[in-house]
């Protein structure tokens, strides 16, 4: 029974690093859309569409980690929801972006 659930494991994992390695070669066009969650990885991205967008009070909009030469296109509506604070409410960075929005 050991052996089985060994063998269970393994092809378990292998299927997850099977299934996981074309999301990264498709990591070049991402969508933010929905509810934004801190900590969100866009570092890969060399096209970044926001949509409509909810970033809740108290966290940052952070696009800081763009990669170099992306593009970001705005389509949607972003909210922020409110809150006393500091901020920013966007941070941006990296160098050759090219920023749009409709």
């Amino acid at each position: 029974m050991k052996l089985f659930s060994t063998a269970l494991a393994a092809l378990a994992l292998l299927a997850t690093a099977v299934n996981g390695s074309p999301m990264e070669e498709q990591a070049s066009s991402c969508t933010l859309s929905g509810t934004y969650k801190s900590g969100t990885d866009i570092s890969s991205c060399s096209t970044l569409t926001i949509g409509t967008l909810s970033v809740p009070a108290g966290v940052t909009l952070d696009l800081s980690k763009a990669k170099t030469g992306a593009t970001i296109k705005i389509s949607g509506t972003v909210t922020f929801g409110q809150k006393k604070w500091a901020g920013p409410l966007v941070l941006l960075g990296g160098s050759n972006l090219s920023v749009s929005g409709s």
